[in-house]
């Protein structure tokens, strides 16, 4: 992967953070309309795209996986080799997330990595999610992700994983874990991170319910920072950096770890646990079944 010289705005910014599996319900198929069988015509291109500006220190990340940057194992492990990668730069201090694909952030866990496959691949595959986590939430750069989109789930973990959040004022769009809508739930690790955002009882009630937030109430509930005209985000993102990085390095890094290591600590001490659960419920028939029965639904959409 290329770290190339320039912040450029070159990739359409956009966001639509995604869902996790389709569940039976009395029969009938329930799936979100986030999951997505990721395309492999184009598997050997990169996924990722980072523009590195040396003078000012700032990494623009754009994701690039068309159609819609779904959450692969290969996709994963890319982004979190490519953020480990900047980590080691120590003349990188900041780094904006955002998209390459016109309205779209993220659209979520890649269903194929989930079908059919044996409990090991799950487990792999459930990791790498982890480590996409653990590589933003833990970062020493300043993070700011840039969304422009919907962020449902996985997206909107994404985003809250980084320190600050600029989303695009369109009533379209939605942000929030509305895993509970599919009969599931969000593993602790995406309660913990959107409870040090908005507080307990706000998380408890958009857990429970599901709750995805129309940018203008994600703001008043505190899940975004700041919401900005569509083609502004990029250029926000920037300015906001800018005040990010006249704080002293180690003064913020020091502070955010105080804050964040609590909930690092606690994945990393259950993550084998965590995985386990989750290739449990995963490989179960009836889960596989509704997965199989989606994808089918996704062929014939197709012809």
């Amino acid at each position: 992967m290329a770290l190339r010289a320039g912040l450029r705005n070159k990739c359409g910014l956009s966001g639509l953070l995604s869902q996790w599996f389709s569940c039976s319900n009395h029969g009938r198929v329930c799936v979100s309309p986030f999951l997505v069988a990721q395309q492999r015509n184009n598997s050997t291109s990169p996924k990722i795209k980072v523009d590195f500006n040396q003078s000012t220190g700032v990494a623009l990340m754009c994701m690039q996986s068309p159609p819609v940057n779904s959450l692969s194992l290969d996709f994963l492990t890319e982004f979190s080799i490519a953020v480990e990668k900047l980590e080691m730069d120590k003349t990188c201090r900041g780094l904006i997330v955002t998209s390459s694909q016109p309205k779209v952030f993220s659209a979520g866990l890649d269903i194929m990595e989930m079908y059919r496959k044996s409990p090991e691949h799950c487990g792999e595959f459930w990791k790498a999610v982890q480590e996409m986590w653990l590589k933003l939430y833990s970062s020493n750069m300043v993070t700011i992700a840039a969304i422009n989109g919907s962020s449902p789930a996985g997206g909107c973990l994404m985003s809250l994983a980084c320190d600050y959040r600029i989303m695009a004022d369109n009533p379209r769009y939605t942000i929030g874990l509305n895993e509970t809508q599919l009969g599931i739930v969000a593993p602790f690790w995406f309660k913990d991170t959107m409870m040090n955002t908005v507080g307990h009882r706000t998380t408890e009630i958009a857990l429970e319910l599901g709750l995805l937030y129309k940018p203008s109430d994600a703001l008043t509930v505190g899940l975004v920072d700041q919401l900005v005209p569509e083609d502004q985000v990029l250029t926000t993102a920037t300015q906001t950096m800018t005040k990010w990085l006249a704080i002293p390095d180690h003064a913020r890094q020091i502070t955010k770890s105080m804050m964040r290591k609590p909930t690092i600590d606690k994945l990393t001490s259950n993550r084998e646990a965590d995985i386990q659960n989750f290739v449990s419920f995963i490989t179960k028939e009836s889960i596989q079944k509704s997965l199989g029965m989606y994808l089918e639904m996704l062929k014939k959409r197709k012809g």
